[in-house]
């Protein structure tokens, strides 16, 4: 009965995608821009120290790497936005089920299934929310 009811929940598993979203899309050509513009400031150097006295400790060295990272950080933001969101579903869909139990111990069950998807997601949240506040307060300069 309760495997029938899994499968019933949890249902067909979605196929991989074959292409990139539109987010990650986003994101590898944030990565790319990145390593562009810091390609062009190492030529730009080169072509003055042909001309002049020019060093390389003027680039920003770690243009592209804290791009990369920040880029990281946001996917683990999200993927902890996404699972939040999965699990909020699988509660709904656990607290739908129970509504069709026949039996008292089964709709607890199946509530108490729910209710265990709902704070997980509410975990998953609190650590998406301090993943972001922590991003945002390394992008916004020290006040003085």
């Amino acid at each position: 009965m309760l495997r029938q009811l899994a499968k019933r929940i949890v249902g067909q598993k979605p196929d991989a995608q074959d292409e990139p979203s539109p987010r990650d899309r986003e994101r590898v050509d944030r990565i790319l821009n990145k390593i562009s513009e810091e390609t062009f400031l190492v030529f730009d150097l080169l072509k003055d120290g042909m001309v002049k006295e020019a060093s390389f400790k003027t680039v920003e060295e770690s243009i592209t790497r804290r791009g990369i990272l920040s880029t990281f950080e946001q996917v683990r933001a999200d993927a902890y936005g996404d699972a939040a969101n999965i699990a909020r579903e699988n509660s709904r869909r656990f607290a739908q089920a129970a509504l069709d139990m026949p039996e008292p111990q089964q709709r607890q069950f199946a509530l108490s299934v729910a209710n265990a998807f709902e704070r997980f997601a509410k975990q998953l949240q609190a650590v998406e929310r301090k993943m972001n506040e922590a991003a945002n307060a390394k992008l916004m300069p020290p006040e003085n």
